[in-house]
């Protein structure tokens, strides 16, 4: 396994942005791909943001193909007999490769999902419970067209990387600021924050409350005494486990000596149990973190309230570090009191809304409408 992966990748990528801007956007198959087979590419890139473990596996594989013809695609772990490790490969190389280019990508591997990384051959009758039937036939066919029947494997990929090109550039979606007279109050900011997160059904939009916490972040870091010399970690890969990241929660602030000062775990329609509490003191116990803050937006219950104060005031006194279970709302009305000026807040959650890769089109096109409502209202009431 080595870099070849990735710069038979890149030449692959070069062509199809020459081939789109010689087609004129509109990606144009090799004559000798089979209809059936455009058909399955054409399916996998529309459901390409929730598919995206196939994606990376498709890519690997027609990847590993070309660097090297003789091996079996469908045998993707290392443990097989003639098998490769389309894995770490994929880890190596193809993700970062994926993501440097804006494109869609796991975060690790697509083998890390479950339904990918059974220990079965890809063949047409593969176990693995991948969900979408029709997304599951596509990809099977197109590894079979491509092991048994001599498919072209660049032809493929160079289909595929046009999709995914034109796919990147949709999502590009341009979202028009407020004008600086659209004042808006604190209430006002929280019920737009809560229609957006109500009205955003795609899978992923767990991700939007800690976008929001991250954008007020953004604000308090450059206005309070507490954060002077303190540094607002990058937001991560909200599907990237804590352990693998090196993350004690959603949102980081690191003090002087790069260490995590505070946190902030975000759980969206989860309710905050003592349980929760002590999890996340094992992720910080062995940092001088000085506050955690654990936002839900699901109420504590009476019953765990008892048991989730014992567990603060046990690490408070064991650790030092305070922490603060809290409802996500209420901690939001209360973050946007400290900051000077609240429409910073919405430039900055505008902002990392637009650029943000793992959030869904749908997720991107709510906010846009919403902004649109209240443009047009301030208009209506002038």
């Amino acid at each position: 396994m080595s870099e070849k992966h990735q710069l038979e990748l890149e030449k692959i990528y070069e062509q199809a942005i020459e081939l789109l801007k010689e087609n004129n956007n509109i990606a144009i198959p090799s004559p000798d791909l089979p209809k059936k087979i455009v058909e399955h590419i054409d399916l996998i890139t529309d459901n390409v943001e929730y598919v995206l473990g196939i994606n990376n596996v498709l890519i690997t594989s027609l990847t590993e193909k070309i660097v090297n013809p003789n091996q079996d695609i469908r045998l993707h772990q290392a443990k097989m007999d003639g098998g490769y490790s389309g894995r770490t490969l994929d880890t190596k190389y193809i993700a970062p490769f994926l993501k440097s280019k804006g494109l869609r990508s796991m975060v690790e591997s697509g083998w890390l999902t479950r339904s990918l990384e059974q220990g079965y051959p890809y063949n047409l009758d593969y176990r693995g419970a991948i969900k979408n039937k029709g997304v599951k036939k596509a990809f099977l066919e197109i590894i079979d067209f491509i092991q048994t029947k001599d498919g072209n494997p660049r032809h493929c990929l160079l289909y595929y990387l046009q999709n995914l090109i034109l796919f990147r550039e949709r999502e590009k979606i341009e979202i028009e600021p407020l004008a600086d007279s659209s004042k808006l109050s604190i209430s006002d900011i929280c019920h737009l924050l809560e229609d957006h997160f109500e009205q955003s059904n795609s899978y992923g939009k767990s991700k939007l409350p800690v976008i929001a916490i991250y954008s007020i972040y953004e604000c308090l870091i450059k206005e309070l005494k507490r954060f002077e010399n303190k540094t607002l970690v990058p937001l991560g890969h909200h599907t990237s486990a804590d352990l693998r990241s090196k993350a004690i929660g959603d949102v980081q602030v690191n003090d002087e000596n790069e260490q995590p000062f505070e946190g902030v775990e975000i759980k969206y329609k989860k309710q905050i149990t003592h349980q929760l509490v002590n999890d996340a003191y094992q992720k910080l116990k062995i940092h001088p973190v000085n506050r955690y803050y654990i936002l839900s937006t699901e109420d504590i219950t009476d019953e765990e309230m008892p048991e989730i104060q014992y567990e603060v005031n046990r690490i408070a006194e064991e650790h030092g570090c305070q922490m603060i279970p809290n409802g996500l709302m209420n901690s939001i009305k209360y973050y946007l009191r400290l900051i000077e000026n609240p429409d910073e807040f919405i430039e900055k959650y505008t902002s990392n809304i637009v650029v943000d890769t793992e959030l869904k089109i749908e997720h991107k096109e709510v906010w846009k409408h919403l902004l649109a409502e209240i443009r047009k209202s301030k208009k209506t009431n002038v």
